[in-house]
């Protein structure tokens, strides 16, 4: 009898982002999906990036950002990585106060690197049998241009993925 049981659990993966739109696909997946005897697990991924490390932004011109890299300030790197990081810890723990909130049995996971790579991964290793996500809806430029890790996650994993948008 044991044996059926396990054989017929489910293993979840929600990638979260701490966005709202997050939230909602945790909150749409709790009344709509769960199930009690799921194994749900809430992966984070935490993506240090070059330029938010060295104060850079989406807007900087070639010619700045090159300045910046001859004028790197190793300790303000450090400082950035590290309060990502910290970022990071404390989002995962509101993650968890958040599957309390929604009376899901689960535990939340902290992955770092390329966000829809990991999370790709990180569900194959745990052998999930759906992702689920929030779309953060972005324009068919931005997409193009920054790439979106909901559309990496649905062209690369090799189980059902549900993007809710709310």
């Amino acid at each position: 009898m044991d044996e059926e049981n396990s054989a017929q659990k489910r293993v979840v993966v929600l990638a979260m982002d701490g966005s709202t739109e997050a939230e909602s696909a945790l909150q749409w997946f709790s009344k709509n999906i769960y199930r009690k005897d799921d194994e749900v697990l809430v992966i984070h991924c935490l993506h240090h990036t070059a330029n938010h490390a060295m104060g850079c932004t989406e807007h900087m011109t070639m010619g700045v950002l090159f300045s910046s890299f001859q004028s790197l300030n190793l300790q303000a790197i450090e400082k950035a990585f590290q309060k990502e990081t910290n970022d990071a810890v404390k989002l995962c723990s509101q993650l968890e106060e958040l599957l309390k909130k929604y009376e899901i049995e689960g535990k939340v996971i902290r992955v770092q690197g390329d966000p829809g790579h990991k999370i790709v991964t990180t569900a194959e290793e745990c052998k999930a049998s759906l992702i689920v996500l929030g779309s953060r809806g972005l324009g068919a430029v931005r997409r193009t241009i920054l790439g979106s890790v909901s559309d990496y996650i649905l062209h690369h994993a090799t189980v059902p993925v549900l993007v809710y948008r709310g």
